[in-house]
């Protein structure tokens, strides 16, 4: 007669009541602020065109999916650990970026490069912020950049200033924005605008012939943001 050996597995210990507490508020300000976010786009299409062509709706359902990526990665990476205050800006946006990329099918129409002359941590509420804006980046220069349908290049550059300020460029190899585009904007550009105030951030938008590029400079206060120099970059 054959034995059968029952082997208990060791399970993680639960979480906490305060941990359950913190995760449900982060998760129910994440959704809030999607729902926000879908309402501006949903108010956007009501002042536009009263029918939209198969690539107006995909093009919707893209950026949709991207924020809902965003903020699912961000989730992903705090429950790695089991208390998270921070989290390494660089470790995240390459997360984030590549995620985008494959989830939203994109590898042969926008690809990303990375360049780091300091690292920071950011809170998990800053990051959610800064995620959610790259992606209204992408999803901006996705639909203008290159008219001819040339694939996209994103660079992202990070430098901590010697007063503590952090800045990060995000900028693309395209055809730039009419000068007349670069004030308010559509309603990309206004959430991309919403989003850096709700970090407290300054944003400069900048466009010529070369591409269009936004500089994003968050305060000295967010160096709770521990600013770290990357060696050798």
């Amino acid at each position: 007669m054959s034995s059968i050996t029952l082997v208990s597995e060791t399970q993680a210990p639960a979480p906490t009541p305060d941990l359950l507490r913190e995760a449900n508020h982060r998760i129910s300000n994440h959704l809030a602020l999607l729902t926000a976010m879908v309402r501006s786009q949903i108010s956007g299409i009501d002042k536009g065109p009263e029918l939209l062509s198969r690539t107006e709706a995909k093009e919707m359902l893209v950026a949709a999916t991207g924020k809902l990526v965003s903020v699912s990665r961000l989730h992903h990476r705090l429950s790695e650990q089991s208390h998270v205050e921070s989290i390494y800006l660089s470790e995240y946006l390459v997360d984030l970026c590549a995620s985008l990329v494959s989830s939203l099918d994109l590898s042969e129409r926008v690809y990303f490069v990375h360049k780091w002359k300091a690292d920071c941590r950011l809170s998990p509420e800053q990051a959610q912020y800064l995620g959610l804006l790259i992606n209204e980046v992408m999803i901006n220069a996705l639909k203008h950049a290159h008219p001819t349908g040339l694939p996209v290049q994103l660079e992202i550059c990070c430098e901590r200033h010697t007063d503590g300020r952090v800045t990060i460029v995000i900028g693309d190899d395209g055809v730039g924005l009419p000068e007349v585009n670069i004030g308010p904007g559509g309603v990309g550009l206004k959430l991309i605008r919403t989003l850096a105030k709700s970090l407290d951030a300054e944003l400069r938008v900048e466009s010529d012939s070369l591409g269009l590029t936004m500089i994003l400079t968050l305060p000295a206060s967010v160096d709770a943001v521990k600013c770290l120099s990357v060696v050798g970059s």
